[in-house]
């Protein structure tokens, strides 16, 4: 068990940075273009590795150099470099979104591993302080014990999440 004196993070955001977070999250979203794609797409679409972006510059290349009509009159070379680009842009945002991500899932496995920590910890006294007769501790045990009533009501250290 952790100490449940060391709280490494304890703050919670103001009102007005959790509105500037949900704008520049509005801000992102609404400059993205619009595409959603169904599970089954998600599952069917190819998605690129390195080589195959490799590869698709390559063909660009080719197109922009060697303009065979078969081919540039088939193909529309300027989707394929807006393709691309695209891809590039979206590369460096998602990349930037991972991170930050990242940070909010550590944040909030660290708010919850010291919330709930500290939440056990008091659970724990609520017993002891029941056992030992302290006026209104019982009271306060009981409302708490259905949590831990399959585990014989002892607290454990299970790996629950909430999504």
């Amino acid at each position: 068990m952790s100490n449940t004196n060391q709280n490494l993070l304890n703050q919670v955001l103001a009102e007005l940075a959790i509105t500037e977070i949900m704008e520049a999250l509005t801000t992102v979203e609404s400059a993205l273009p619009t595409a959603t794609l169904t599970d089954e797409q998600r599952r069917e679409l190819n998605s690129i590795n390195v080589d195959n972006k490799v590869f698709a510059e390559e063909v660009l290349d080719e197109m922009n150099t060697n303009p065979i009509a078969a081919v540039n009159g088939t193909y529309n070379k300027e989707f394929l470099a807006n393709d691309l680009s695209l891809f590039e842009q979206t590369e460096s945002i998602l990349s930037w979104m991972k991170n930050i991500s990242q940070r909010v899932e550590d944040i909030r496995r660290l708010a919850g591993h010291e919330g709930y920590g500290l939440a056990t910890a008091a659970y724990g006294m609520y017993d002891v302080l029941a056992r030992s007769g302290v006026p209104g501790a019982q009271a306060s045990y009981d409302r708490l014990k259905p949590r831990f009533a399959k585990n014989g009501g002892k607290p454990v250290d299970d790996n629950e999440t909430i999504s």
